[in-house]
């Protein structure tokens, strides 16, 4: 009876390929699973021989090539068959929510699933749905609780209006997720909220010397996206053109 077959959970391997990468990829994704190096497709075993090679390219994997690094979570070990070394890989189910092969970032080609015995591209739908379940899951700033609050939201709802865009007084807090699971306001509430403690200062310096202030204004301490407006506009307003018109072409220096 024929003991190594291919499956969902279970990828063979004649010998090393790149290609490992996005298999561990897809395991990850999944629901984890092994990979037999050493094996091929018909279930013959061949044995691995350059086994000291073989454990390098796979560590280079692991900690180089995947993002996510999930260094922690697969392991490598060495098993005998018929006199022969077999490499298995075990990949378990990620921690995180997606992971990629890094040459291709988050994109289809980078993002894969298992799906019976082959690997298959995520759509990019697929792809920001774990994106917004990693978000709304893990991130801190909706779980901890504002300093704050009696919070007000009308320079963001200001902000939304000149977008296009229109926000339900019954439901925007939670659309934007701006509670926790207690019902408290989060920290991402109070960032956007009307009143904060984070500062946004433009410094002006008078010539080269950093010790020397001719202008400081202060943008914070309202709702970070137009406070953030606000400062990125006096900047582009600050950043003068010096134009040059003796040389052709004319010769643009911006401060």
């Amino acid at each position: 009876m024929q003991k190594y077959v291919e499956s969902e959970t279970l990828e063979l391997k004649e010998k090393y390929t790149d290609a490992i990468c996005k298999e561990i990829v897809s395991f990850l994704n999944t629901s984890g699973g092994m990979i037999v190096i050493g094996v091929k497709d018909d279930g013959t075993i061949a044995g691995v021989d350059k086994i000291d090679e073989t454990f390098r390219k796979m560590s280079d994997i692991i900690t180089i090539q995947i993002e996510p690094n999930p260094q922690d979570e697969v392991s490598s070990e060495i098993r005998f068959e018929d006199g022969k070394t077999l490499i298995i890989v075990n990949v378990p189910r990620g921690n995180k929510h997606i992971y990629c092969q890094k040459k291709y970032g988050f994109s289809s080609v980078g993002c894969t699933v298992r799906v019976g015995t082959t690997c298959r591209e995520m759509t990019p739908e697929q792809i920001q749905m774990r994106y917004e379940s990693k978000f709304i899951d893990s991130e801190y700033m909706l779980k901890k609780r504002a300093d704050q609050m009696d919070l007000t939201f009308k320079e963001l709802k200001i902000y939304y209006i000149e977008k296009d865009y229109h926000l339900d007084d019954k439901t925007f807090e939670t659309n934007l997720n701006l509670k926790n699971q207690n019902g408290d306001y989060n920290l991402l509430a109070e960032l956007l909220s009307d009143r904060n403690n984070i500062p946004l200062i433009f410094v002006k310096f008078r010539g080269k010397d950093k010790s020397a202030i001719s202008e400081q204004s202060d943008y914070g301490y309202g709702c970070i996206i137009t406070s953030y407006d606000k400062i990125k506009n006096r900047l582009q307003s600050e950043n003068i053109c010096i134009s040059d018109t003796t040389t052709r072409p004319r010769k643009d220096t911006y401060y």
